[in-house]
């Protein structure tokens, strides 16, 4: 038994193959360079409007910064204007008696209005304190005198 081989024209059986394999490769290739193109253009957009979001952050975090470092020198400024001082008390005994001395500066200032000044007008102070003469003798602006310790 024979088997007789037919043969088609070549030409044809090459334009039905040729053009069944074409179709699905331009498919694939089309839906390749659409998949590449398209991540491509949002990263270059993303890095584009990156820079402008950490510029726009790092400004913004900038003025917070400063914002908060001149509130914090406001705040130190405000905490060292309101410490009150702490003033020592002064006591000077002698011979079994003592007096304060924020008595004594105010004795001294009593006496140098009675002379006639203003205690408004009292520049300058110093007095010195002598127990053994159960004195104290001030300057003030320069007008000099002599008050009583005890």
């Amino acid at each position: 038994m024979a088997t007789k081989k037919t043969t088609a024209p070549a030409a044809k059986v090459e334009t039905k193959v040729a053009a069944k394999v074409e179709a699905p490769v331009k498919e694939v290739e089309v839906k390749v360079e659409a998949v590449k193109a398209e991540p491509v253009k949002e990263v270059k957009e993303e890095v584009k409007k990156a820079p402008a979001k950490k510029a726009a952050a790092k400004t913004e975090t900038a003025k917070k910064e400063t914002v908060k470092k001149e509130t914090v020198k406001k705040e130190a400024a405000k905490k060292t204007t309101t410490k009150k001082s702490v003033e020592p008390a002064v006591v000077v005994q002698f011979g079994g008696q003592e007096v304060d001395m924020a008595t004594v500066i105010e004795n001294a200032k009593k006496a140098f209005e009675a002379e006639g000044n203003k205690v408004s007008s009292i520049k300058e102070i110093q007095i010195y304190v002598k127990p053994e003469e159960y004195a104290a003798y001030y300057v003030i602006n320069g007008v000099s005198g002599r008050i009583n310790l005890f």
